[in-house]
């Protein structure tokens, strides 16, 4: 060992890169990663996740391949910060609190919002993405890991009802069926006493279009359920009720953008069928 050590300088000893071992759909969760990683890497970075980049340079996976846009990255960056700025309000109202990140991927928003300690953050997720996530990240305390199938009957009885609590999806529930969608948000609210629900969602247009993109025919997954009206999930699922429907994203960023993608985007507001392509939701439910 003394010989090996006088051969070789110390960084040659180099912590070889976690194997991955996913299904097409949780091989998504390595999308939005790789996007966050290289928009954090720009000097005007608007998440600023430097837990993405290191995430993204300890998995052994070529990433290259997804050749992602410059107005994709950006559009993913946005939908990540308008999610984490809506659970940061709610937890400033809330001091004691759940935050339930369902489909958590290898997202750092426990990392990002760094909540206070009063705060039990649950960490949600395929059990293979979450024996990932745990040689990724270090334990940190408050936080919770459930490896499960979130459509699965059960694994919400582990939470406590005590306490206002905010569901984060980020990307998570277009890939359901609408059956699958409704009934998933059904049990939130009725397991849960009060809280809210934050997510991103697609009109029927939105959906049609995303599916035609290269990356997502690479992913061998499509998108199904979209919502052409959010105001008609206050009708299918009792005491949801509509707080905040962002379409705009965050538009102190869209400059980040290219031209034609900006030029788009401001054609779109005047389109009632374009508008809600792309949409984040914020519902409230119970006694707030």
């Amino acid at each position: 060992m003394v010989l090996q050590t006088k051969l070789f300088p110390n960084w040659f000893f180099v912590n070889p890169k976690h194997p991955i071992s996913l299904t097409n759909l949780q091989k998504t969760l390595l999308i939005t990663l790789h996007a966050k990683a290289v928009e954090s890497e720009c000097h005007d970075s608007i998440l600023n996740d430097r837990y993405a980049v290191k995430a993204a340079e300890e998995i052994d996976f070529d990433f290259s391949r997804f050749k992602l846009s410059r107005n994709a990255i950006v559009a993913l960056a946005i939908r990540a910060k308008a999610l984490d700025l809506w659970t940061e309000a709610f937890l400033r109202e809330n001091r004691c609190a759940n935050v339930i990140h369902v489909g958590c991927g290898l997202d750092s928003r426990c990392l990002r919002v760094n909540p206070a300690e009063g705060v039990a953050w649950w960490e949600i997720d395929y059990p293979e993405v979450i024996s990932l996530r745990e040689r990724i990240y270090e334990e940190r305390p408050g936080c919770h890991l459930i490896g499960v199938d979130i459509l699965e009957d059960g694994w919400l009885q582990q939470i406590p009802i005590d306490v206002p609590t905010i569901v984060v999806a980020e990307g998570v529930l277009p890939y359901f069926s609408k059956e699958a969608a409704i009934r998933f948000l059904s049990n939130l609210v009725a397991h849960f006493t009060s809280g809210q629900i934050a997510f991103d969602a697609y009109n029927r247009w939105g959906v049609i279009w995303l599916n035609q993109l290269p990356i997502m025919r690479q992913t061998q997954e499509t998108l199904n359920w979209f919502v052409d009206d959010p105001r008609q999930l206050e009708t299918e699922i009792p005491h949801l009720r509509l707080q905040e429907e962002n379409t705009s994203g965050l538009p102190e960023y869209l400059q980040r953008a290219g031209f034609w993608s900006r030029t788009a985007f401001r054609l779109s507001r005047t389109l009632p069928p374009f508008r809600r392509m792309g949409q984040l939701l914020l519902y409230d439910f119970g006694a707030l």
